[in-house]
């Protein structure tokens, strides 16, 4: 009887192996066949974009920024030609040495690099304005080691040849084009223009191999400012030194044509470079004149004597018992340094700035003629100058106002206002009672021309004329003697303002500092005012703070051949 053996042969095993293998490929080739169908038919589109992408890209780059000027010409910023940096971290090669390189050149800090360069992309910026001295040094010596996936295009980068020059009226461009402070923010759209198309081509091996530019894209629109920057760089200097001499909290100084509302200079002394502004504070960007409310103090008799001479209570030989301190609602309310004065004139009150005296003529007025005159002047709004962080200040409604509020308004007390504020007010003062609108930018050519019709008037032509006469008076034997120059007649006004803290009342040894001047008085050129918050060191009066750094301003501008003198 026949028995089978065991298939353990060598042939067996081999043809066991040999359909095993089949098998085996049999699947693998469904497997890759399944494989291949997905990915040629279904996905087709995803993987033709991935490839699209590893060879060709294309990028939206900043124009040439718009040029920003002062009246004059001067350049104040501007766009010079620059490098961007991109890297290709899929198709890099030695990315420690690039890092290391980047880090020298660019001087930032390897760690800070590391995220980008190995951030899993094909593209990565690394720096979007790089000089070209310095992306030309990066260029060099990554080709020199056979370092790949950095990625050079031609772009912009924002100058400001005055460095710290009117700084927090300027602001600054963040890294990715954008207007991040003071006019580059106000202006971005009309500044920044219309961006270019760039087409890269990069091949796997990190190289770029072309750069094409497929829309030149559109440059941004100029901006000529009303700024001197002869006068700002003055008004800076001695506001800088003054406060420094005062050891004051801070300072400011804002020049205005009366007649255009044309802002010639808007200074102050906390400023930063802007070609380094990542470097500078919140408390140095700041702008001042329109972002920090003050109570005016004495400066606002000004506005409460206009009021009275327009509604026809008040001439200058007016007379009125000038006691050292006055009684209103329950309220004792006194002249500085509680000097008693004895019968004085209105045109006496005004020079000597004398607070009982101005009280009575403001008890002379109803409520609602002050608060009209004081609207009329536009306090209590934003006046709408073209700057960011505009505030509008504060003036109750007449509803809230008692007779002790009415005193308080009539010398600056209860009511607060911006520098900005303050010098438009003043400039109607001194053009003669016209509506005018503060502005720091000439409108555009293309922008339709004006109308050509007057100016609202805000108050009488000759209650204006009065005032100026009686501020001269201020300058030439009252409280601001400190501002005069020989051969200018200057329509003055000291004030010294008591600081309110909430919860203290008003507090002694907390003052702010003023002044403002017209200049020539009789028909001003230019108005000018003077701040200073909190003075510590010596006197605090206006007087004797503001005045002298009015004087040092018009003396330097007059030394320059800026304003000549007058005849009186």
């Amino acid at each position: 009887m026949y028995t089978s053996q065991p298939e353990s042969t060598p042939s067996a095993i081999q043809r066991r192996r040999a359909r095993n293998l089949r098998k085996a490929f049999a699947v693998c080739a469904a497997i890759l066949l399944v494989r291949l169908v997905h990915v040629q038919i279904i996905e087709h589109g995803k993987w033709s974009h991935a490839a699209a992408a590893i060879q060709e890209r294309v990028i939206e780059m900043a124009p040439r920024r718009g040029a920003i000027y002062d009246r004059n010409g001067v350049i104040l910023a501007f766009d010079v030609k620059a490098r961007a940096i991109a890297i290709d971290s899929f198709n890099m090669t030695k990315p420690v040495e690039l890092t290391r390189i980047l880090s020298e050149e660019l001087g930032v800090s390897a760690s800070s690099l590391v995220p980008l360069v190995y951030r899993s992309s094909y593209f990565t910026w690394i720096d979007r304005q790089v000089d070209l001295d310095v992306a030309r040094r990066i260029q060099e010596h990554a080709e020199a080691i056979g370092a790949h996936g950095l990625l050079f295009l031609d772009t912009w980068k924002r100058h400001y040849p005055q460095g710290r020059l009117a700084s927090n009226l300027i602001g600054f461009v963040g890294t990715d084009g954008d207007g991040l402070e003071g006019l580059e923010l106000t202006f971005d759209e009309e500044l920044r223009g219309i961006p270019s198309r760039v087409r890269v081509l990069e091949g796997g091996d990190g190289r770029t191999y072309e750069v094409r530019v497929l829309d030149e894209g559109t440059p941004g629109q100029d901006l000529h400012l009303t700024l001197d920057a002869t006068l700002q760089l003055v008004c800076e200097e001695v506001i800088e030194r003054r406060t420094a001499l005062y050891q004051a909290d801070a300072g400011m100084a804002v020049v205005l044509d009366p007649e255009t509302g044309d802002v010639l200079a808007m200074a102050q002394d906390k400023r930063y470079n802007l070609n380094r502004f990542s470097s500078s504070t919140t408390a140095q960007r700041r702008n001042l004149a329109v972002t920090y409310m003050f109570e005016p103090g004495s400066i606002f008799k000004v506005f409460t004597g206009l009021s009275a001479l327009e509604a026809g209570v008040v001439r200058p030989t007016d007379t009125f018992a000038a006691g050292s301190s006055i009684r209103v609602a329950g309220t004792t309310m006194r002249n500085a340094d509680s000097t008693a004065y004895g019968t004085v004139t209105f045109a006496r009150i005004i020079a000597e700035s004398i607070n009982t005296g101005m009280i009575q003529v403001a008890q002379r007025l109803e409520k609602e003629r002050l608060y009209e005159t004081l609207t009329a002047l536009g306090f209590g709004v934003a006046t709408g100058i073209e700057l960011p962080g505009e505030v509008e200040g504060i003036l109750r409604p007449t509803a809230q106002w008692t007779e002790l509020d009415l005193a308080a308004a009539s010398i600056g007390q209860s009511v607060a206002v911006t520098a900005i504020q303050l010098a438009r007010g003043l400039s109607i003062v001194a053009n003669g009672g016209l509506w005018v609108e503060p502005r720091i930018v000439f409108p555009a050519a293309s922008a339709p021309p004006h109308s050509g019709s007057e100016p609202a008037r805000a108050i009488a032509d000759d209650a204006c004329a009065t005032m100026r006469e009686l501020m001269v008076g201020v300058v030439e034997h009252g409280t601001g003697g400190y501002a005069a120059l020989d051969g200018f007649t200057i329509a003055g006004k000291t004030g010294t303002a008591q600081k309110a803290v909430p919860g203290q009342g008003y507090v002694d040894g907390r003052y702010t500092s003023l002044f403002a001047g017209m200049v020539p008085a009789l028909r001003p050129e230019f108005v000018l005012l003077v701040v200073f918050d909190e003075v510590k060191y010596g006197p605090t009066g206006g007087g004797s703070t503001a005045a002298p750094a009015f004087r040092d301003i018009l003396e330097r501008w007059a030394g320059m051949g800026r304003i000549a003198a007058d005849a009186g």
